[in-house]
């Protein structure tokens, strides 16, 4: 049975009386019932999510929103005739044969079976044929099944891009327990966010548990996690384990510390435990014991530290900026809160730093001070560029009335001004007073957005890996899995792999959180804003988009509402200066610019595996169909391929893309890159030292506060 109605966006003030001329339909199946809906306008207008058989359309603008549950499957229909179908009660012939899988791409492995495809579900193991269907709905995107058969039939690992190109996954159709359940993770982080700190947080603590779940049937290696209860079993007792046995720890051990960190997706975590993987969650056998004395061992330590943290984190961080508008300014150098942004159930509400005291944490490999704490000094970078002087430090800047008042003398024009002066702002300050530095930074991000390309704007999206995406930790994990899939990893091999790259994205996180919370450094958006409130960039002129004047630039003027398309290079304010990233969210990510995360990030993993592999060698790519953009609608224009050779070439991208994207300066993507490197490095050294038997007791994570004699 088929039923069809019309649904129509509606403002918060009025509801439209009739249908416009574009629009389309989607129907949807419940209890065997399928239903077509007619929307008005384009899809575009809208967004969709269908996840665990519920389905969710919210109008981008206005208030209309409608939630089912218990929906079967669900796709876009086109059809000649929005009449034919009302009266016929029954749908056009459909030009595909389309099936809607269960969740987003990421929830699924694609498999090969007698030439055809098929599709695998990552928590419930299920497999379903795809080969009567011409295409196939993930999530809310819509894949031809010939595209993925025909990258599965190439040699090598399958990379695919889905969320328009923000977000990559790994196809495995054979997996380690560390890339299961490093996927498992990841799609729990895609859902329920919570910034690349927690990320990283999550990746060190998870594999941290399978490796030592796996080392402790291991003759030789080391475990990372102090036996805090002293209850191990011992060596002698594990020697004639099987490697079914092995892997069923590394999996309890997994199971165990996701329960614990995200309990609300427990019902999640058992199901891949007991349906994929066929396990019974409450065995209490060796194995079992196994798993969770490696899981227990390095959550009680960090949840010892989340508490402490937290008792700690009450005033640790307060904003010297409280508002983003430029009136108020205390400091044009330091961080400001940002507007959450259209995509936010709160688009006004004001960010919030995310995690300062998280730079406090214990970290891996990272130096420590005599006590045993983490030496933060030793890995922060020399700091980025200040506004004033040398000489004129403490030379006070007035948004308010656009003055200074010199704290030290200086000649201006040929003119000495003494000390105490106020004089009002200007372009000649740049030099005497004002360091020309932080303007050139500056003008380079805008003479950047001025010329953006199709590639630079695509390297933008990929690797923005913002709300949505597991995050740039995320990102360099998934390359860890490409690498597995790529060189025939086994669960051993994997176990040392992911614990290495895990523990190097947190000690990344606490370095550039440290530096972060340090240098408190303020975003390229809200200092271009700044200084084109003060006239210190661009020239006086007509805003073409506003028709406001004040000091203008030749930027990017945004993306049109109606189209969903760049409007390109613009002459716009400088103080309506925009980031390219996700229309509609946030302008910069909610915490200071200096280091760059994604750079440290980065080249953290890229050392890591670089080191791991014996080789820069990565030899990946991903293919994006055309029009597929998120960011504009008009991107890409045909087919677009990402490459990469090396991991370095894959890092060094990641960190341009935050200039693309108009997010970091020069020095916080190039000093993040440096950082990063040497984390990645030192932490594969140390996790080397485990996996030979060569580590110290002192080296473990919180040796002082929890080792045992």
């Amino acid at each position: 049975m088929t039923l069809a109605m019309d649904c129509k966006k509606r403002n918060r003030d009025i509801e439209e009386d009739s249908m416009s001329e574009e629009s389309f339909q989607i129907s949807f199946t419940r209890d065997g019932e399928t239903r077509v809906i007619t929307l008005e306008g384009s899809r575009k207008d809208y967004e969709f999510e269908y996840e665990d058989l519920e389905l969710e359309i919210e109008a981008r603008e206005g208030d209309f929103e409608w939630e089912f549950e218990d929906v079967e499957s669900f796709e876009f229909l086109s059809f000649g005739s929005e009449d034919d179908l009302v009266d016929s009660g029954v749908s056009s012939p459909e030009p595909d044969r389309v099936v809607t899988l269960s969740g987003p791409l990421h929830d699924f492995d694609f498999l090969l079976q007698d030439g055809a495809l098929a599709v695998r579900n990552r928590f419930d193991g299920e497999i379903e044929s795809l080969s009567e269907f011409d295409s196939f709905v993930a999530g809310v995107e819509t894949f031809r099944t010939a595209d993925i058969l025909a990258q599965l039939e190439q040699p090598g690992p399958d990379l695919l891009a889905e969320g328009g190109p923000r977000l990559m996954m790994v196809n495995t159709p054979e997996a380690t327990p560390s890339v299961i359940w490093d996927q498992i993770l990841q799609s729990i982080i895609v859902e329920s966010g919570g910034g690349p700190t927690n990320a990283s947080q999550s990746f060190s603590i998870m594999h941290t548990a399978i490796y030592d779940a796996q080392a402790s049937y291991d003759p030789v290696a080391q475990r990372v996690s102090i036996d805090i209860e002293g209850d191990n079993l011992e060596l002698s007792a594990l020697s004639d384990a099987s490697d079914t046995e092995i892997e069923t720890a590394m999996h309890v051990a997994a199971h165990r510390v996701l329960s614990e960190l995200y309990p609300q997706y427990q019902e999640k975590f058992d199901q891949v435990l007991s349906q994929r993987l066929e396990l019974d969650v409450s065995d209490d056998s060796q194995a079992y014991e196994v798993g969770i004395d490696a899981a227990q061992d390095g959550l009680t330590p960090r949840q010892a530290e989340a508490a402490r943290l937290a008792a700690q984190s009450e005033g640790f961080y307060t904003p010297v900026n409280s508002d983003p508008a430029p009136e108020t300014r205390k400091d044009i150098a330091r961080w400001t809160p940002e507007k959450q942004g259209i995509l936010s159930p709160t688009p006004d509400a004001l960010q919030t730093f995310l995690t300062p005291e998280l730079s406090l944490a214990e970290g891996f490999a990272l130096p420590e001070t005599l006590n045993g704490e983490t030496d933060t000094v030793l890995t922060r970078p020399d700091g980025p560029e200040p506004f004033f002087t040398l000489e004129h430090v403490d030379t006070l800047l007035d948004f308010q009335t656009r003055t200074m008042t010199l704290a030290a003398p200086a000649e201006i024009n040929g003119v000495a001004v003494a000390a105490g002066t106020t004089i009002p702002v200007d372009k000649f300050l740049i030099g005497p007073v004002i360091n020309p530095a932080f303007i050139a930074q500056a003008e380079a991000i805008v003479q950047t957005s001025a010329t953006l390309t199709e590639d630079q704007k695509m390297v933008a999206e990929f690797w923005e890996d913002g709300p949505g995406t597991s995050f740039p930790p995320g990102a360099w994990m998934t390359l860890g899995q490409y690498v597995s899939q790529r060189d025939g990893h086994d669960a051993a091999t994997d176990a040392l792999l992911f614990m290495t790259m895990g523990n190097a994205m947190f000690d990344a996180a606490i370095a550039t959180w440290d530096a972060k919370a340090f240098f408190d450094y303020a975003r390229p958006v809200t200092v271009i804003r700044d200084l084109g409130h003060l006239g210190l960039i661009g020239e006086q002129g007509v805003d073409e988009l506003t028709g406001e004047t004040g000091f203008v630039i030749q930027a990017l003027g945004g993306i049109d509402p109606d189209t969903g398309t760049s409007f390109g290079t613009r002459t716009i304010l400088a103080e309506n200066f925009i980031t390219y990233q996700l229309p509609g969210g946030e302008q910069s990510p909610p915490f200071a610019e200096y280091t760059s995360g994604h750079s440290t990030f980065s080249a953290a993993g890229a050392a890591v595996l670089k080191a791991f592999t014996g080789s820069d060698h990565l030899d990946a790519h991903i293919t994006v169909p055309p029009g597929t953009s998120a960011f504009d609608a008009a991107l890409p224009g045909d087919v677009y391929q990402f490459q990469w050779d090396t991991f370095s070439e894959a890092a060094i991208d990641a960190g341009a893309s935050r200039i693309y994207g108009g997010i970091h300066f020069s020095d916080g993507n190039l000093d993040g890159l440096s950082a990063g490197a040497d984390i990645g490095a030192d932490a594969y050294a140390l996790a080397v030292d485990f996996a030979s038997g060569t580590a110290q007791p002192e080296q473990q994570p919180f040796f002082d506060e929890f080792f045992i004699a």
